[in-house]
Protein backbone atom coordinates (compact mmCIF):
# COMPACT_ATOMS: atom_id res chain seq x y z
CA UNK A 1 0.00 0.00 0.00
CA UNK A 2 2.61 2.39 1.06
CA UNK A 3 4.94 1.13 -1.89
CA UNK A 4 1.58 2.10 -4.42
CA UNK A 5 1.32 5.67 -2.65
CA UNK A 6 4.58 6.40 -3.09
CA UNK A 7 4.97 5.34 -6.48
CA UNK A 8 2.00 7.77 -7.41
CA UNK A 9 3.25 10.75 -5.43
CA UNK A 10 6.11 10.11 -7.60
CA UNK A 11 4.04 10.47 -10.76
CA UNK A 12 2.05 13.41 -9.67
CA UNK A 13 5.60 15.17 -8.64
CA UNK A 14 7.26 14.58 -12.62
CA UNK A 15 3.54 15.74 -14.21
CA UNK A 16 3.66 18.95 -12.06
CA UNK A 17 7.34 19.40 -12.86
CA UNK A 18 6.47 18.81 -16.64
CA UNK A 19 3.32 20.89 -16.11
CA UNK A 20 5.53 23.88 -14.89
CA UNK A 21 8.14 23.26 -17.73
CA UNK A 22 5.60 23.91 -20.42
CA UNK A 23 4.75 27.04 -18.51
CA UNK A 24 7.51 28.34 -18.90
CA UNK A 25 8.25 28.22 -22.47
CA UNK A 26 4.43 29.22 -23.37
CA UNK A 27 5.14 32.50 -21.19
CA UNK A 28 8.49 33.48 -22.90
CA UNK A 29 7.32 34.95 -26.50
CA UNK A 30 8.98 33.88 -29.69
CA UNK A 31 10.81 36.62 -30.50
CA UNK A 32 10.84 37.85 -34.67
CA UNK A 33 14.92 38.50 -35.75
CA UNK A 34 14.87 42.13 -36.54
CA UNK A 35 14.27 43.37 -40.39
CA UNK A 36 17.69 45.54 -41.42
CA UNK A 37 18.58 47.26 -44.38
CA UNK A 38 22.17 48.58 -44.78
CA UNK A 39 24.31 49.75 -47.53
CA UNK A 40 27.57 48.75 -48.35
CA UNK A 41 29.64 50.14 -51.21
CA UNK A 42 32.79 49.22 -53.13
CA UNK A 43 35.85 51.46 -53.03
CA UNK A 44 35.71 55.12 -55.05
CA UNK A 45 37.77 55.03 -57.25
CA UNK A 46 37.94 58.48 -60.04
CA UNK A 47 38.06 57.56 -63.36
CA UNK A 48 35.70 54.20 -62.59
CA UNK A 49 32.59 52.50 -61.51
CA UNK A 50 31.68 52.20 -58.00
CA UNK A 51 28.48 50.27 -56.82
CA UNK A 52 26.53 50.34 -53.65
CA UNK A 53 24.53 47.13 -52.82
CA UNK A 54 21.13 48.35 -50.87
CA UNK A 55 21.19 44.72 -48.05
CA UNK A 56 18.12 43.41 -46.70
CA UNK A 57 17.97 41.20 -43.88
CA UNK A 58 15.11 38.92 -41.93
CA UNK A 59 12.38 40.36 -43.65
CA UNK A 60 8.87 38.41 -43.57
CA UNK A 61 6.21 38.99 -46.54
CA UNK A 62 7.83 41.82 -48.27
CA UNK A 63 5.47 43.15 -50.86
CA UNK A 64 6.68 46.75 -51.17
CA UNK A 65 9.18 49.50 -50.38
CA UNK A 66 10.87 52.76 -51.12
CA UNK A 67 13.98 54.29 -49.93
CA UNK A 68 16.03 57.17 -50.98
CA UNK A 69 19.83 57.72 -51.79
CA UNK A 70 21.43 60.68 -51.03
CA UNK A 71 24.94 61.50 -52.24
CA UNK A 72 27.42 63.82 -52.86
CA UNK A 73 26.70 65.05 -56.71
CA UNK A 74 30.54 66.52 -56.88
CA UNK A 75 31.91 63.09 -56.92
CA UNK A 76 29.20 60.20 -57.55
CA UNK A 77 26.89 60.21 -60.52
CA UNK A 78 23.91 57.35 -60.83
CA UNK A 79 24.75 55.55 -64.47
CA UNK A 80 22.55 52.20 -63.64
CA UNK A 81 20.12 50.74 -61.38
CA UNK A 82 20.00 46.85 -61.16
CA UNK A 83 16.81 44.75 -59.48
CA UNK A 84 17.59 43.23 -56.22
CA UNK A 85 16.55 39.43 -55.61
CA UNK A 86 15.17 37.53 -52.43
CA UNK A 87 16.07 33.88 -52.66
CA UNK A 88 14.99 33.26 -55.86
CA UNK A 89 12.21 35.93 -56.21
CA UNK A 90 13.20 39.33 -57.93
CA UNK A 91 12.73 42.81 -56.58
CA UNK A 92 11.73 44.80 -59.55
CA UNK A 93 12.87 48.10 -58.99
CA UNK A 94 12.15 51.66 -60.34
CA UNK A 95 14.11 54.95 -59.90
CA UNK A 96 13.83 58.40 -60.32
CA UNK A 97 15.80 61.52 -59.42
CA UNK A 98 14.77 64.25 -56.67
CA UNK A 99 17.00 66.51 -56.96
CA UNK A 100 21.06 66.87 -57.56
CA UNK A 101 21.89 64.63 -55.06
CA UNK A 102 18.85 62.37 -54.09
CA UNK A 103 17.38 59.41 -55.81
CA UNK A 104 14.30 57.37 -55.25
CA UNK A 105 14.15 54.02 -55.32
CA UNK A 106 10.72 52.39 -55.03
CA UNK A 107 9.67 48.31 -56.05
CA UNK A 108 6.61 46.51 -55.68
CA UNK A 109 6.08 42.80 -55.71
CA UNK A 110 3.74 41.16 -58.43
CA UNK A 111 1.12 39.00 -57.10
CA UNK A 112 0.15 39.23 -53.30
CA UNK A 113 2.26 36.30 -51.87
CA UNK A 114 4.95 38.83 -50.73
CA UNK A 115 8.56 37.01 -50.09
CA UNK A 116 10.73 36.31 -46.71
CA UNK A 117 14.02 36.21 -46.36
CA UNK A 118 17.34 38.35 -46.53
CA UNK A 119 18.79 39.43 -49.85
CA UNK A 120 19.21 42.52 -51.78
CA UNK A 121 16.85 44.78 -52.48
CA UNK A 122 19.03 46.94 -55.35
CA UNK A 123 22.29 47.15 -56.92
CA UNK A 124 23.29 50.81 -57.83
CA UNK A 125 26.08 51.71 -59.98
CA UNK A 126 27.32 55.56 -59.60
CA UNK A 127 30.52 57.25 -61.75
CA UNK A 128 33.21 58.16 -59.64
CA UNK A 129 33.94 61.32 -61.09
CA UNK A 130 36.39 62.88 -58.90
CA UNK A 131 37.92 62.42 -55.27
CA UNK A 132 36.60 62.91 -52.50
CA UNK A 133 33.91 61.82 -50.10
CA UNK A 134 30.83 59.86 -51.56
CA UNK A 135 28.64 60.49 -48.62
CA UNK A 136 26.65 57.95 -49.61
CA UNK A 137 23.60 56.91 -46.95
CA UNK A 138 19.93 55.48 -47.34
CA UNK A 139 17.29 57.74 -45.93
CA UNK A 140 13.27 57.95 -45.83
CA UNK A 141 13.57 54.08 -46.11
CA UNK A 142 9.70 52.63 -45.82
CA UNK A 143 8.79 48.70 -45.98
CA UNK A 144 5.31 47.36 -46.49
CA UNK A 145 3.74 43.77 -46.15
CA UNK A 146 0.94 42.10 -47.68
CA UNK A 147 -1.64 43.40 -45.71
CA UNK A 148 -0.12 46.97 -46.09
CA UNK A 149 0.85 47.33 -43.06
CA UNK A 150 4.54 49.24 -41.91
CA UNK A 151 7.26 46.59 -41.93
CA UNK A 152 9.46 47.54 -38.42
CA UNK A 153 13.14 48.21 -39.62
CA UNK A 154 16.89 49.26 -38.91
CA UNK A 155 17.98 51.02 -41.42
CA UNK A 156 21.58 51.43 -41.11
CA UNK A 157 25.10 50.10 -40.48
CA UNK A 158 26.15 51.12 -44.06
CA UNK A 159 29.49 50.72 -44.96
CA UNK A 160 31.30 53.26 -47.75
CA UNK A 161 34.73 52.76 -48.50
CA UNK A 162 35.56 50.26 -46.34
CA UNK A 163 34.31 52.38 -43.56
CA UNK A 164 31.13 51.65 -40.96
CA UNK A 165 28.54 54.48 -41.06
CA UNK A 166 26.39 52.77 -38.18
CA UNK A 167 24.11 55.32 -39.45
CA UNK A 168 25.52 58.58 -38.15
CA UNK A 169 24.36 62.18 -39.03
CA UNK A 170 26.47 64.23 -40.72
CA UNK A 171 27.43 66.07 -37.20
CA UNK A 172 28.65 63.12 -35.30
CA UNK A 173 25.36 62.25 -34.10
CA UNK A 174 23.97 59.22 -33.77
CA UNK A 175 20.92 59.25 -36.28
CA UNK A 176 17.57 57.12 -35.72
CA UNK A 177 17.37 54.63 -37.99
CA UNK A 178 14.94 52.49 -36.64
CA UNK A 179 11.55 52.52 -38.25
CA UNK A 180 9.11 52.29 -35.77
CA UNK A 181 6.26 50.00 -36.32
CA UNK A 182 2.63 52.43 -37.00
CA UNK A 183 0.31 50.36 -38.97
CA UNK A 184 -2.48 53.66 -38.83
CA UNK A 185 -4.68 54.69 -41.19
CA UNK A 186 -1.92 57.19 -42.59
CA UNK A 187 0.88 54.20 -42.77
CA UNK A 188 -1.81 52.15 -44.88
CA UNK A 189 -3.08 54.83 -47.40
CA UNK A 190 0.95 55.25 -48.26
CA UNK A 191 2.05 51.91 -48.62
CA UNK A 192 -1.03 51.49 -50.90
CA UNK A 193 0.04 54.78 -53.02
CA UNK A 194 3.20 53.33 -53.18
CA UNK A 195 2.07 49.81 -54.64
CA UNK A 196 -0.09 51.75 -57.13
CA UNK A 197 3.31 54.25 -58.17
CA UNK A 198 5.02 51.05 -58.49
CA UNK A 199 2.65 49.33 -60.79
CA UNK A 200 1.96 52.69 -63.23
CA UNK A 201 5.67 52.73 -63.77
CA UNK A 202 6.24 49.32 -64.33
CA UNK A 203 3.51 49.34 -66.93
CA UNK A 204 4.79 52.49 -68.79
CA UNK A 205 7.93 50.52 -68.90
CA UNK A 206 6.38 47.90 -70.89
Amino acid sequence: MKKSLWTELKREVFFGICFAVLLVFAAVPCQAQQTTVSLNTTELVKGNTAYATVNIDNVENLDAGQFDLVFNPDVLKIVSVENGSIGSTEIPVQWSSVDSKTARVIFNLEGVSGVSGSGELAKIGFEVMSDGEGDLRISNGMLGNTEAKRIDTVWGDSKEDGKEENGKEENGKEADTKQTATPGFEVEVSLIGLTAVACLARNKQR
